[in-house]
């Protein structure tokens, strides 16, 4: 991630789609955590997850390009984290949408649906409109799989340049 356009554009969107995941894995721990001191809530696999690979994308948008790169010069594996981002986000937005489309016998478990649409926390008592599907909901989750993808995307790439 040089210092060029695309180097801090990819640095930003990995900061706020690690900050978005961050904040919402904190939700998703108060809501359905028990109240009382944050000491004593009841901490999820879930919220423990998204609160992780958001924390790592945010330091992933901080370390030095030269971590990541093979060799001096070489750009491309510095891309993979960007494209797996944009392919992650891509994804989960059209599955959020879909999911506004699904038919309403459909009823999946709560714990379900917040594992794939952890974005559904924010609409925990009101059906949400498509606009606001559209608008809101499928972005904030896009940014969380973005997040996803990110990491994986960093993973495999430092993974290929140790075993060469």
């Amino acid at each position: 991630m040089a210092n060029s356009a695309t180097g801090i554009l990819s640095r930003l969107t990995f900061v706020v789609c690690g900050t978005i995941s961050v904040l919402i894995g904190n939700l998703y721990r108060n809501v359905t955590g028990a109240p009382g001191p944050v000491t004593h809530a009841h901490w999820d696999a879930l919220s423990v997850s998204l609160i992780a690979v958001g924390g790592f994308a945010v330091v992933l948008a901080m370390l030095p390009s030269s971590w990541i790169a093979m060799g001096p010069g070489d750009q491309s594996p510095l891309l993979v984290p960007l494209k797996m981002l944009g392919g992650f986000a891509a994804f989960s937005y059209l599955l959020t949408v879909g999911l506004y489309f699904a038919s309403s016998s459909w009823h999946p478990s709560p714990r379900l649906l917040f594992s794939l649409f952890p974005a559904c926390v924010l609409t925990i008592t009101v059906d949400p409109s498509l606009g606001s599907v559209l608008f809101f909901l499928a972005p904030v989750d896009a940014a969380i799989h973005g997040s996803v993808g990110a990491v994986v995307g960093a993973v495999l790439v430092f993974v290929r340049n140790r075993s060469h």
